[in-house]
């Protein structure tokens, strides 16, 4: 076997000779409707931009268009070996500075240049990455990877089918595989000290430590694709570098990742918004990840850890409405598995609020097991897992054991002050930035909703030989969430308004936050009287929702915050949650307007997140939070990290579950619509996924006042269609009918509604308010020179909550 040391040999007077890689080309894959998808997909940004992909294992990719380098390119733990690739064609750089065009699509990015491209593409599932240069004629044709500096000192071994980068004996880069193996679609010529002209130089700008290792195609093609595998050991880097290379593993990548984004569709008539829910669907799915166990990554770039109150949030809109329930349930039970169940610890019965690499795990959330058993519980009546349910039901069981300690009188959760989603902190163990303690307003929709998620779940379940010990902690359970919801209204309303939170003496702290509109969203059946969720909608949208998201407080309050990173001011944490607008409380804002009919409000905010998406920050992701108030130029400032998974993962939810409505549960045999159709969406076509491979397929059309809903036959058994349509004044009323072999069609006006061109009587399920929401419209902005009083010094606000209010 030939060795040669790689380190600093780009410096080398006189170039070694060339290796020669033999390979046979796999045969290819068709690839046409794939093509088509992601060609239609793909952004093509004419300015420099960020982009990301993930590998579904460990790793992602970040890079910019427009110029080499620029963001850390293919990060696995704390490192990353490769940064980015360099297109040759008979010896000369395809220039990237004068390229005709790029564009992003989720598995990597493309360089188009005068009849010739280069691509990258990240594996899904592996971690590895591929490389491709294409020329319309036969050509010598180049790639060479643009290493990292921790490439220093290694070497380099030709073995049969592979290249293999050896690692120094010391190498150990945290959470890294140290062994790199490299293959190809076809023979290749390696340069271990490539010519390069001194303007190539300049413009890729190699690192002193990096070597240069140019691969080029033995013979001239019109094509060279260029695997490159990681592992932790010699043989595992071999073995992964020559599977890549034995199939036409580019090909089989886009047909994946095509099968995946395409199992859910909605198309709408508005083309941006269509590739915005694609874009915000790959997103997502990119965050699910397989380091810890199968989880969900929180954000990028400092938030890759899976977090659990933050993973089931995501769930829904990331794992369910794309019908990937198997990764669901392994998400669901990686963390139930995790659940704290020593009844001596003060986290008896809570799953983790974060598991990470090498950090213990923490548990130190009160709403992360409440989300999993709503996620759960949506999880089960989405795929019909009833044996699942079993698990839940006893994670449930000791939550509700565990919960019960922290009770008040009345049967409401008490908390921290930093253990709600608001959970910044002065200092570690500190005060919070934003208190919420004892008794958070959506806590409590939370621990209701659990509570009546249990019940489900547990009632889902075949006979037990202790069906009387099951029917009397059944009735326990739906006692405590009866005696919780009468406490809720009584504890928290005062007959105007809507509390924040209970303090610690039981006051109601009347802050305005977005909080109460999970009153709203969160529970099954509603825990308001209509009339007074009408009037918190009211007052949430008209204070706090500006066009492009919901501030965290409310502008005229004192401790309001304009900007997130303000360092003259304050640190960016005071901020955090005291006015930033967060990405993912759109998801239940939309959800609260589309209840009541308000869908041309909610249509006006996601069509500015879809063009967010598209044409901001990164592009197709959102980033974690907005600037309270917009820049100079009138425009939404992104904050926090760069992508984050709930943001998007809420923007695919809202658009199935609450523009179209469809919230199916097999427990009951039913697929639910609970629609909310915006005005132009005249025409629309939809697969939805549910059960095991079936998915339900219908078109929507608008003539004249009238709505016509075509439903396709199902391909399995017969189910209950459930549609709570809105009425002329904004009510719902419920139509039902069965489907099954033979397609149906439903024509509603409003009013009256025919089912195959005969009258199908319908029942009322929500009175209309409109008389409460009449005129209702988004909140202004105000003004920057606004004399907000957290700007009048420096650290205004921790002198607040450090108690020094001498300042």
């Amino acid at each position: 076997m030939l060795a040669l040391g790689l380190a600093g040999c780009a410096s080398l007077q006189q170039s070694p000779p060339p290796l020669l890689l033999t390979q046979t080309p796999p045969v290819q894959v068709a690839t046409h409707d794939a093509d088509a998808f992601f060609a239609a997909m793909a952004i093509t940004p004419d300015q420099r931009a960020q982009f990301v992909a993930g590998d579904n294992r460990a790793g992602y990719y970040e890079g910019w268009t427009h110029g080499y380098r620029g963001g850390v390119g293919y990060r696995i733990g704390e490192a990353s070996l490769f940064e980015d690739r360099a297109a040759f064609i008979d010896g000369r750089r395809l220039p990237r500075e004068a390229a005709q065009s790029e564009r992003i699509v989720p598995f990597g990015h493309c360089v188009e240049h005068a009849g010739a491209r280069d691509c990258l593409l990240l594996h899904s599932g592996r971690a590895a990455l591929s490389l491709r240069v294409e020329s319309e004629t036969a050509a010598e044709l180049s790639l060479l990877p643009l290493w990292g500096a921790g490439l220093a000192g290694y070497r380099l071994e030709l073995a049969p089918g592979a290249l293999l980068l050896v690692p120094p004996a010391a190498s150990a880069v945290d959470g890294h595989p140290d062994w790199i193996a490299i293959s190809a679609d076809q023979s290749l010529r390696i340069e271990t000290a490539p010519r390069l002209t001194r303007g190539d130089r300049d413009v890729l700008q190699p690192s002193a430590q990096a070597p240069w290792l140019r691969l080029s195609s033995a013979a001239p093609a019109e094509r060279l694709t260029v695997h490159i595998a990681y592992a932790d050991s010699r043989a595992q880097a071999l073995a992964a570098a020559r599977a890549l290379a034995a199939t036409d593993s580019w090909s089989a990548q886009r047909v994946l990742q095509h099968a995946r984004l395409s199992a859910a569709e909605l198309i709408t008539p508005d083309a941006d918004y269509n590739r915005a829910l694609q874009w915000a669907q790959a997103s997502a799915l990119s965050f699910v990840v397989d380091q810890y166990g199968p989880g969900i990554w929180a954000g990028l770039p400092w938030f890759r850890d899976n977090w659990g109150r933050d993973t089931f949030i995501a769930l829904p809109g990331t794992l369910l409405v794309s019908g990937q329930f198997e990764q669901a349930r392994a998400v669901l039970a990686a963390f139930a598995e995790r659940q704290q169940r020593d009844p001596d610890s003060p986290d008896y019965g809570r799953v983790p609020n974060r598991v990470a690499t090498n950090q213990p795990t923490i548990y130190n959330t009160v709403d992360g097991t409440p989300w999993l058993l709503r996620a759960g519980l949506e999880y089960v009546r989405y795929s019909g897992d009833v044996e699942f349910a079993a698990e839940l039901v006893e994670l449930a069981r000791v939550y509700i054991d565990g919960a019960q300690r922290h009770l008040d009188a009345d049967g409401l959760l008490r908390h921290a002050d930093a253990d709600t989603w608001m959970d910044a902190r002065v200092f570690e163990h500190g005060p919070a930035w934003s208190p919420r303690g004892d008794r958070a307003v959506e806590i409590q929709a939370l621990w209701i909703t659990a509570l009546e998620s249990a019940i489900e779940l547990a009632s889902a379940q075949p006979g037990s030989v202790n069906a009387a010990q099951r029917a009397d902690e059944l009735r326990a359970w739906r006692d405590q969430a009866q005696r919780a919801r009468a406490a809720l209204l009584a504890r928290f309303w005062d007959g105007a308004r809507i509390a924040d939170r209970l303090r610690a003496d039981g006051s109601r702290d009347l802050a305005r936050r977005p909080n109460a509109l999970m009153l709203i969203s969160v529970p099954w059946t509603p825990l308001l009287p209509e009339d007074v969720a009408a009037r918190v909608l009211r007052d949430s949208v008209e204070h706090l929702l500006f066009p492009y998201g919901i501030a965290s407080l409310d502008p005229a309050h004192p401790q309001f915050h304009p900007r997130h990173e303000n360092p003259t001011f304050h640190h960016k944490d005071a901020a955090y949650h005291n006015g930033t607008v967060w990405g993912w409380n759109a998801g239940f804002t939309v959800t609260a307007l589309n209840r009541y009919g308000q869908q041309a409000l909610a249509w006006r905010l996601s069509s500015e997140l879809a063009r967010q998406i598209l044409h901001s920050g990164t592009r197709g992701s959102m980033s974690e939070l907005l600037d309270a108030l917009p820049d100079a130029t009138g425009q939404p400032r992104p904050s926090g990290t760069y992508a984050q998974s709930w943001s998007v993962a809420e923007f695919s939810r809202n658009a199935y579950q609450d523009y179209l409505g469809f919230r199916p549960n097999l427990l009951r045999n039913t697929l639910a619509l609970v629609p909310a159709l915006p005005e132009d969406w005249h025409t629309l076509s939809a697969r939805l996924p549910f059960g095991r491979s079936e998915s339900l397929q219908l078109q929507v059309r608008r003539e004249g006042a009238a709505w016509v809903w075509q439903f396709a036959a199902l391909s399995g058994s017969a189910r209950r269609i459930e549609l709570d349509l809105l009425t002329d004044d904004n009510g719902r009323r419920r139509l039902a009918f069965e489907l099954g072999a033979q397609p149906r069609t439903l024509r509603w006006d409003g009013r009256v509604a025919a089912l195959d061109g005969l009258v199908l009587d319908s029942q009322p399920v929500m009175q209309s308010q409109q008389a409460m929401l009449q005129g209702l419209d988004l909140a202004t902005p105000p003004p920057p020179s606004t004399a907000f009083p957290m700007l009048r010094g420096r650290d205004v606000l921790r002198a607040i909550v450090s108690g020094d209010q001498s300042r």
